[in-house]
């Protein structure tokens, strides 16, 4: 392409700033529950808390996919306005598809994370701030943990890019052509797992009151 911009490379360089609305859409969904008493009631009428707090990370899950294929469907229609469609060849739609399919998985384990603390946390005023910028702030703290490391140990330590917010940003900076899709993949799934695997024990364990 040149360099030059097209709608198809403005697809591909589509930002995730909806995250931060999305954090307090999950938040407000999950922590209302909470404050209203409608998981209390959910549980005392004997439903699984298993199935239960599966249908509120399933929900989430589809919120994210929305705003996910949303954006890119509102900038691909933006930039149509501007720009040429660009390079429709196999190979460009291939490495598009795979590219776009490794931030949306990474989407989706942030908002796993964003899931996982509104249970952990589950007062509203609580989880608000914390999935705001706890995914950022993390990432933050990684960073200079890792050159904390590498002084310490006077070689390079990159342990900060496996945090799902940090693989996310590199991603993106990297663009498609320079991108590391398997480690954005493999980190996604791990933390989309490990974070719904986190949050349902922990609901199961606590005390509803």
């Amino acid at each position: 392409m040149g360099g030059q911009m097209t709608v198809i490379s403005r697809i591909q360089t589509a930002d995730t700033s909806y995250l931060i609305l999305l954090s307090i859409v999950v938040s407000l969904f999950i922590g209302s529950e909470y404050t209203y008493g409608t998981i209390k009631n959910l549980a005392s009428k004997q439903y699984e808390r298993s199935k239960i707090f599966a249908s509120k990370w399933l929900v989430s899950m589809g919120l994210a996919t929305v705003y996910f294929v949303l954006s890119l469907v509102v900038v691909g229609i933006t930039a149509a306005f501007y720009w040429k469609t660009g390079d429709v060849s196999g190979a460009v739609i291939s490495e598009t598809a795979a590219y776009l399919f490794t931030k949306y998985i990474l989407v989706l384990s942030i908002t796993s994370l964003y899931v996982m603390a509104a249970f952990l946390i589950r007062k509203t005023q609580f989880i608000l701030p914390v999935a705001i910028i706890g995914v950022d702030v993390i990432g933050t703290v990684a960073l200079y943990g890792d050159m904390g490391l590498t002084k310490l140990f006077g070689h390079s330590v990159e342990l900060a890019k496996y945090w799902p917010g940090n693989t996310l940003s590199i991603l993106i900076q990297s663009g498609m052509k320079n991108a590391d899709l398997v480690t954005g993949i493999v980190t996604g799934i791990v933390f989309l797992t490990a974070a719904a695997v986190v949050g349902a024990m922990h609901f199961k364990a606590v005390d509803i009151k």
